[in-house]
């Protein structure tokens, strides 16, 4: 293993991330997509460090839930407070996770209004102080940044040769700025500067490309005009559950919209099991919601059947529909 960069020294080259993404990466979805086809690195929710050092830990704590099995995985985090970053660092170690990633990039208004991750692009000061803060608490665990390439125009040069001079194990770039929030085309040209960046002064980090990535060819072309050492991957995910699997050409199905409703559907019901027997009959019920489309899609009556599964309120109730949705098209295709 490469000290110096901890578990991202191990990693295969090319390898895969799977995005931390706002209500979606937890436990439950990360094993989802561990059984369908797993990436190479794992990153949790992004969680505040406010919240974790202030009275309001109880409610983002569980975005640091993990199993044994859900590995390597990284924490990421966000806020502004140097100290609060080098406790929950030191935290994150202890809780035994594989490395800690600092978002300075999430382009949520309310957020860069408190001058946290996308706004750091701007206070560059305070970004180096919150980087120095969390390998202090880390001890040795490796320290990484994802981050965008400006705030309302591009900046990447300076602000990406400016990271990669703290000494960072690796530099996730979203090829867009923060502004753009998910629109436009994502900006590959900017990775590729980010590797011959990376070349120049700091050999040892490795380079993730992050953006618009959906199919295993669009992988594979990526990475040929960037040189990137990874690629992370969020959005695409929800369009094809097996997009992993796909890009490393494993034997199976790589494309989830080809699978039969009752396939679809099956998936759907493992999620919302595991997701019971996680956080209880009762929690976060609504969140789950949001992965009716990831799975019950590219089908006749697909859409029906998410408006009834958003009206559910529980995990039985949601469950019956499936059921009922599935006993209704047997009886259909018998007659």
């Amino acid at each position: 293993m490469n000290q110096s960069i901890g578990i991202w020294g191990t990693l295969p080259r090319p390898f895969t991330v799977l995005a931390p993404m706002e209500d979606v990466t937890d436990t439950v979805f990360r094993r989802i997509v561990q059984i369908a086809g797993a990436p190479d690195l794992l990153v949790t929710e992004f969680t505040s460090t406010d919240g974790l050092c202030t009275a309001g830990r109880h409610r983002v704590i569980g975005r640091l839930r993990f199993t044994a099995g859900e590995r390597p995985l990284i924490a990421q985090i966000w806020g502004n407070t140097p100290e609060y970053y080098r406790r929950v660092a030191a935290e994150i170690r202890e809780m035994g996770f594989d490395g800690l990633d600092i978002n300075m990039g999430c382009p949520v208004r309310k957020i860069i209004e408190r001058g946290s991750c996308g706004a750091l692009i701007e206070n560059p000061g305070l970004a180096a102080e919150l980087i120095a803060a969390a390998r202090e608490g880390a001890c040795g665990l490796p320290v990484s940044v994802k981050t965008r390439i400006g705030v309302t125009e591009s900046r990447a040069e300076e602000w990406l040769g400016f990271l990669l001079d703290q000494g960072i194990a690796a530099l996730t770039v979203h090829g867009r700025t923060v502004v753009q929030q998910s629109e436009g085309e994502a900006d590959w040209d900017i990775v590729a500067l980010a590797v011959r960046l990376r070349d120049e002064t700091a050999p040892h980090a490795r380079i993730v490309g992050n953006g618009d990535v959906r199919t295993a060819d669009s992988f594979h072309q990526r990475l040929e005009e960037s040189r990137a050492d990874g690629i992370m991957i969020g959005r695409g995910i929800f369009e094809n559950l097996f997009l992993f699997r796909a890009i490393r050409g494993e034997p199976g199905p790589h494309d989830f919209a080809l699978l039969s409703p009752e396939e679809k559907i099956a998936w759907f019901h493992r999620h919302i099991a595991l997701h019971e027997d996680t956080w209880g009959s009762a929690g976060r019920f609504d969140v789950l919601k949001k992965f009716a489309k990831t799975y019950l899609r590219a089908f006749e009556g697909a859409g029906r059947l998410i408006d009834a599964i958003m009206h559910a309120r529980t995990h039985e109730a949601a469950r019956a529909t499936l059921d009922a949705w599935v006993a209704e098209r047997g009886v259909l295709q018998r007659g």
